[in-house]
């Protein structure tokens, strides 16, 4: 298991095993060097593993130093002495990222504690009997070669590209939810979950009435305290930098109160996916040394090889291409930490979907239900394919088929699942025979504000926590680096949480209240500007492999997916007809997993 999960802790490697339980890890040593940092790390009858950075462990050892000696300058260590003062209730004190497992010999227990928003990732096997976690699949795979595909994440996986609601790829595996603890007992056999933090509490609190200015200052200092902890390490650190809001940000405040920054970016020689010009224009304005890369085909050709091996389980995200191509850069350039600004778009309303989604809501909605309905339904007996021969428009049964889906939809929050899907329902009806249904209670929160609000609830509960952040902590961590996130500091989500929605959003301009903090740094000509995102050129890089690889994968038969109707759009996409492409790419990348 320890070796299956190798390029997570190069450095180091051990294990502590008694007749109940036992415990492996390996290193990626970021604070203190020495073997004093080996871990499985015991104190008294508990035994501690621990994956992550706890920032201001420091403060929190300076509390406990009266009670504790200490043998490391590690935070692991100070998380284990934590545990043994205050219990579960010292996570609460904790400002980090975290995965971790404290197990109590003489209670017979042991605690899984994942970070607030899900920044580490965490698994667990329980059968009845027998019980395992791991910081990846691929390692609870080798302890249980036998594990069966779990056809809800499989459906899940193809609406979205990603796996939700704590389930894996594999049956009887899951993930232990953002912000929860989670308790075995090893004589009872029984497992045991509590949530020790949500941010929707604080939405439910009274909204700031401040001024401008006042919430610009205090979002201001938020940010730089929270950046400097992301600074601790006794390894060299970088920052990834697009040249977007969000990066430029992180890169600005850290440039001018930390300084000497090392900012990496990567480019293509397509236009509309290049943001390497604007990256360097900032690098230069604020003076951070700058390392810039241009990923050609070739390069991402030879990563597109390694994909799933990258991420384990299927993830549909293409962007993970170019996240482990810069990881990469960061590793060759000796960086063993790296800050990346993800989290700004769901905590901010930075997304171009959620005015777009509710500009359309707005006019759909504005049709009395018992109409909407009888209009859906009046659609689904004539047919997309009987209505595509009567209006020539390009695409026009899927736009067809997705309005029908959508008219039938009471609330905001249907209404926006529908929009998010990669496949629509009709299509994974036809791929898989299955639809999922989430049921996001941070949506409701967020509508009695606002529903672009609530569309950022969903998001930040499923959208960040199991794409974007699985994209960066696996890309990272293949390459043996650590990944950290800046503005995913809680108190930073506790304190938008109470800022009036005005301030996220306003009169067209997205991200109101960080784009003030960042004028403060930067000029508005490199503020500015259109956000292009962490697209790739896809099918123009891959036109030639990626139609060999849709041949040769294609050709099979499945027992899941419905490979008939892949072959068909293939069919259409070859013969340069609209068809979901993200579809095809799904199906490819879940075929290659499979087989591997």
């Amino acid at each position: 298991m320890c070796e299956s999960i190798r390029h997570r802790g190069p450095d180091d490697q051990g294990v502590y095993t008694d007749a109940r339980m036992t415990l492996g890890h390996v290193r990626l040593s970021i604070l203190d060097l020495s073997d004093a940092g080996h871990q499985p790390m015991k104190y008294g009858d508990r035994v501690i593993v621990f994956n992550g950075e706890v920032y201001n462990f420091e403060e929190i050892r300076e509390v406990l130093e009266p009670e504790y000696a200490f043998d490391s300058r590690t935070d692991t260590e100070v998380v284990l002495k934590a545990f043994d003062k205050w219990g579960l209730e010292a996570v609460d004190r904790f400002v980090g990222m975290f995965a971790f497992a404290v197990y109590d010999k003489k209670a017979s227990k042991i605690w899984l504690v994942r970070d607030r928003v899900g920044v580490k990732p965490l698994y667990y096997y329980y059968d009845g009997e027998s019980f395992a976690f791991a910081s990846e699949p691929r390692a609870l795979k080798v302890w249980r070669p036998g594990l069966d595909i779990e056809p809800r994440a499989l459906c899940e996986f193809f609406q979205y590209g990603y796996i939700s609601s704590g389930l894996s790829a594999y049956e009887g595996v899951r993930k232990v939810d953002p912000g929860t603890c989670l308790e075995f007992d090893l004589q009872s056999k029984k497992i045991t979950q509590r949530r020790y933090w949500s941010i929707l509490p604080f939405f439910r609190k009274p909204k700031f009435e401040k001024s401008e200015e006042e919430l610009v200052d205090e979002l201001e200092a938020l940010l730089i305290d929270s950046f400097k902890y992301r600074m601790v390490a006794d390894v060299p650190v970088g920052v990834f930098l697009s040249g977007g809001i969000d990066s430029s940000v992180v890169a600005a405040i850290l440039q001018k109160h930390y300084g000497n920054i090392h900012t990496f970016t990567i480019g293509f020689e397509e236009a509309r996916y290049n943001e390497a010009d604007w990256a360097k224009k900032v690098a230069a304005h604020l003076g951070t040394t700058h390392t810039e890369r241009y990923l050609s085909a070739g390069e991402a050709e030879e990563i597109l090889k390694h994909f799933v091996e990258i991420y384990d389980e299927p993830f549909g995200d293409s962007s993970g291409i170019p996240t482990a191509l810069v990881s990469q850069v960061a590793k060759e350039a000796g960086v063993k930490v790296v800050l990346s600004a993800d989290g700004g778009d769901e905590i901010f309303c930075g997304y171009e979907r959620y005015w777009v989604s509710y500009g359309i809501g707005k006019k759909v909605f504005m049709l009395p239900g018992p109409i909407r309905k009888l209009l859906a339904w009046t659609m689904e007996r004539i047919g997309a394919e009987r209505a595509s021969k009567l209006i020539k428009i390009r695409n026009f049964a899927h736009k067809y088929n997705l309005l029908s889906e959508m008219l039938k939809d009471d609330d905001w929050r249907h209404f926006y699942e529908k929009l998010v899907h990669s496949a629509k329902a009709y299509q994974t009806d036809r791929l898989l025979g299955c639809e999922v249904e989430n049921g996001e209670s941070g949506f409701e929160v967020g509508l009695r504000e606002h529903p672009m609000q609530g569309m950022m609830l969903w998001d930040y509960h499923r959208y960040l926590p199991d794409d974007i952040l699985v994209k960066v902590d696996r890309a990272t961590m293949y390459h043996s680096i650590e990944g950290r996130e800046p503005l995913l500091d809680h108190r930073i989500a506790e304190f938008m949480a109470q800022v009036p929605f005005e301030y996220k959003y306003r009169d067209g301009q997205s991200k109101y209240l960080l784009r003030k903090v960042l004028e403060r740094y930067l000029p508005k000509e490199l503020i500015d500007r259109p956000k292009m995102g962490f697209g790739i050129p896809m099918f123009e890089w891959f036109g030639a492999e990626l139609g060999e690889l849709f041949e040769r994968y294609f050709a099979r038969e499945d027992d899941r997916v419905n490979m008939e109707y892949v072959r068909k759009l293939h069919a259409e996409f070859a013969a340069g007809k609209p068809v979901n492409v993200n579809l095809l790419w799904f199906v490819l990348v879940y075929l290659m997993w499979k087989e591997r």
